[in-house]
């Protein structure tokens, strides 16, 4: 499954926009992510591109799509395509 087959389904995604935040959000995102169904995502705002969070979330059985706002505003969208580890 690529982005194209599921854009559509992006404005259901939940909000984290994580821009500012002292604390380390992973925690919090990974308790989401293992709750998502198949279908369902997470859309992720970033001063960064948050690519530590790529591989943790392909193992967990998603997809994403990132896109560059600005130099210090980045958007990554992650679709639950199966359950992973």
């Amino acid at each position: 499954m690529s982005y194209e087959n599921w854009k559509d389904k992006i404005s259901t995604f939940e909000l984290m926009d994580v821009r500012g935040k002292k604390m380390d959000f992973f925690p919090a995102l990974k308790v989401k992510a293992t709750a998502l169904k198949n279908g369902e995502g997470l859309h992720i705002i970033q001063t960064f591109e948050p690519v530590p969070l790529y591989p943790v979330l392909t193992l967990m059985g998603f997809e994403r799509y990132t896109e560059k706002v600005s130099s210090s505003e980045y958007h990554v969208w992650f679709y639950r395509v199966r359950k992973g580890v």
